[in-house]
C-alpha cells in the first residue's frame, strides 16, 4: 500500500482478483483509510488495470454510465467489498463463511462469457452493456477461491494500518506483509527508529 493513491490503485498484492478488489481501500485498518475506487470511472480504471475488463468494454461502459445509475452500482460495489472482508476474516479464523449473500448475488449473474485476447494475455469477453459487468469477474474469482485450497491460505498484512489481504503461497505459510518492499520495508524502518529512540519517558 502507498499514500500515493495512483500508485496504490495499481498495486496488486492479493494474488487473486477478489482479494485485490478487497484491497481497494488503502490503509484499511488505520484511522485514515483512503478510498481507491471513489466512483464508477475509478472502478472502471481499476478493472482495466487489473485485466478483468477489456479496454473496449471499459470504454463502452464509460459512455453508458449515468450519474444516478452509476452511483447505485457503486453502492453494490462497496457492499460486496465489505462482504469479501467478512469472508476473508472468517477464512483466516477457520470459521464458517456465510454464503447467503454471495450465492444470492451469483444467482442473478449470466453465464461466464468466452475469453478474448488482451494485451497481457486473456480476459473475459464482456459486452460493455451492463454497468455491473466489472463486478462479475470479482464474484467469479471469489467463488474460485472459496472452492479451492486458496481458502485455507488467506493472510492479512501485519503492517501498521494496512489490512490488505493475500493468498499466502509461501512454502511455510509465513508471509506477513502485502509486500516486503512496501509495508515490510516501512515496518522495518519504523521498528528500527523506535529501537534507536528507546522507550518514551513518562511525563513529569
Amino acid at each position: 500500500m502507498s499514500r500515493d493513491i495512483a500508485r496504490a490503485a495499481a498495486q496488486f498484492f492479493g494474488g487473486r482478483v477478489c482479494l485485490d478488489f478487497a484491497n481497494t481501500l488503502d490503509w484499511r485498518t488505520s484511522d485514515d483509510p483512503v478510498e481507491l475506487i471513489p466512483d464508477y470511472p475509478a472502478f472502471l480504471a481499476w478493472s482495466a488495470r487489473r485485466g478483468t475488463l477489456t479496454e473496449p468494454a471499459a470504454k463502452a461502459l464509460r459512455l453508458r454510465a449515468s450519474g444516478g445509475e452509476a452511483d447505485a452500482v457503486m453502492e453494490r460495489v462497496w457492499s460486496l467489498r465489505c462482504e469479501i472482508w467478512r469472508i476473508a476474516e472468517a477464512l483466516r479464523e477457520r470459521g464458517a463463511v456465510d454464503l447467503n449473500t454471495v450465492n444470492g448475488t451469483l444467482s442473478a449473474l449470466p453465464p461466464q462469457p468466452g475469453l478474448v485476447s488482451i494485451e497481457r494475455g486473456y480476459g473475459y469477453g464482456l459486452s460493455g452493456i451492463d454497468l455491473e459487468e466489472p463486478l462479475w469477474p470479482v464474484l467469479w474469482s471469489l467463488t474460485a477461491l472459496l472452492a479451492s485450497d486458496d481458502a485455507t491460505r488467506i493472510g492479512v498484512c501485519q503492517g501498521t494500518g494496512c489490512g490488505w489481504y493475500f493468498v499466502d503461497e509461501s512454502p511455510n505459510r509465513k508471509r506477513v506483509w502485502c509486500s516486503s518492499e512496501v509495508c515490510g520495508n516501512r515496518e522495518r524502518v519504523r521498528r528500527s527508529y523506535a529501537k534507536r529512540r528507546g522507550p518514551e519517558k513518562p511525563a513529569a
